[in-house]
């Protein structure tokens, strides 16, 4: 946890507003969005359902229009969430807006928080500035905490881990009956350039031979008009290549995810930068090795002892991440390294199936549990300050 450091733009607090603060720790705003296909999304979900149930008076708050508009652009919302919506909204609460971070200054809270993160080695100045005009920040991991105070915030940062459901994605014997011979690697990704597709469809297929034994699944969400992810693939695998198999733009529910997750014997993602990491942590949940960059917000869960961190060739301008990766840079993974990976993987079912186990049991402390409780105690502090 990086504390405030001098020079802090955080507003100060008068008598009054920590008489209300004391009054109000068991309130909370939650300025977000609920239903969306979205990480954010989804983890708002799980905080809120798990600051309910703790007795929290939790009231979520569409934070890209009213209540209703979200309703009606995702043809409902959870029934808790809809029926906390219909509470009133109290301002003299805490407020936390768990957003990008030039959202932040949506937040119209009495105590405000912004809860962000990102995949590059630096945030953008706007965020910076939003950021500072809050009265703390919070982010899941100590390196996105590190970057943040690197890029100039100057208000008090906190960590608030993200999370799993393990009664979902756990540990199963493999439902698998076809291709039972093959290695079969998995994984799951938003189309794009930091998700490193590039570097793993060249490795795969520079790994394996097309009769070999192995298989690789891609599990691609892709929305971007003009975006062909199955043009862009055909041309890195000319024939002959290893079989690839592909699953696109198909939303699958928890249990039907944590089903693939289990029938595969590695998950493996390149990616160039990962503000958390949620599918690599939950392929290990379901006791399934990783691949995965041994740079940015996953490296908090992945280890040489229950995966395989894929060692980087340095740290790259990231011009090709949107607005959010101007004049910041991310990880280049070494496609070399991933190649003896694969190999080394797909030739050793006893040494993977021990991670894969060792996943599982190490997931098991990143449950939603432990993300809610660390919320819960933030909001005890600021009540008693």
């Amino acid at each position: 946890m990086l504390q405030n450091q001098p020079g802090s733009t955080s507003r100060p607090r008068t008598s009054c507003q920590c008489e209300m603060l004391q009054h109000q720790s068991r309130n909370l705003v939650w300025h977000s969005s609920f239903a969306s296909l979205t990480g954010y999304s989804g983890s708002s979900l799980a905080f809120v359902l798990g600051l309910d149930a703790r007795g929290i008076a939790v009231r979520p708050l569409y934070l890209y229009g009213a209540d209703h508009d979200e309703h009606l652009m995702m043809g409902g919302v959870h029934p808790r969430i809809a029926a906390l919506q219909r509470l009133p909204l109290h301002l003299d609460a805490p407020q936390v807006v768990y957003a990008p971070g030039d959202r932040f200054s949506k937040n119209s809270g009495q105590y405000r928080i912004g809860f962000t993160m990102l995949e590059f080695d630096r945030i953008p100045q706007e965020w910076v500035a939003q950021a500072n005009q809050m009265d703390e920040v919070w982010t899941p991991t100590g390196w996105g905490a590190e970057v943040f105070a690197a890029s100039g915030i100057t208000c008090p940062i906190h960590v608030v881990p993200l999370g799993i459901d393990p009664a979902r994605f756990s540990p199963a014997p493999s439902k698998r009956v076809y291709l039972a011979d093959r290695t079969m690697f998995l994984s799951v990704f938003e189309w794009g350039p930091r998700k490193g597709w590039d570097v793993l469809v060249r490795a795969y297929r520079a790994a394996f031979r097309p009769a070999d034994p192995v298989l690789l699944v891609l599990k691609i969400d892709c929305r971007a008009p003009g975006e062909n992810p199955m043009r862009a693939l055909a041309e890195l695998l000319p024939a002959p290549s290893p079989p690839v198999g592909v699953i696109y733009n198909r939303s699958l529910d928890a249990t039907r995810l944590a089903e693939l997750y289990r029938s595969a014997d590695c998950f493996v993602l390149p990616t160039r930068g990962e503000g958390w990491g949620m599918p690599i942590l939950e392929a290990m949940a379901c006791g399934v090795p990783a691949i995965a960059t041994a740079w940015s917000g996953h490296t908090t869960f992945l280890n040489r002892h229950n995966g395989y961190p894929l060692p980087i060739r340095g740290l790259v301008a990231a011009d090709t991440g949107g607005t959010y990766g101007r004049g910041a840079r991310w990880a280049e993974p070494d496609g070399d390294a991933l190649v003896d990976l694969l190999r080394h993987v797909a030739h050793n079912p006893d040494e993977r199936a021990a991670r894969g186990r060792r996943a599982a049991d190490d997931a098991r402390h990143w449950a939603w549990d432990r993300a809610v409780e660390a919320v819960c105690a933030r909001l005890a502090t600021i009540g008693g300050q």
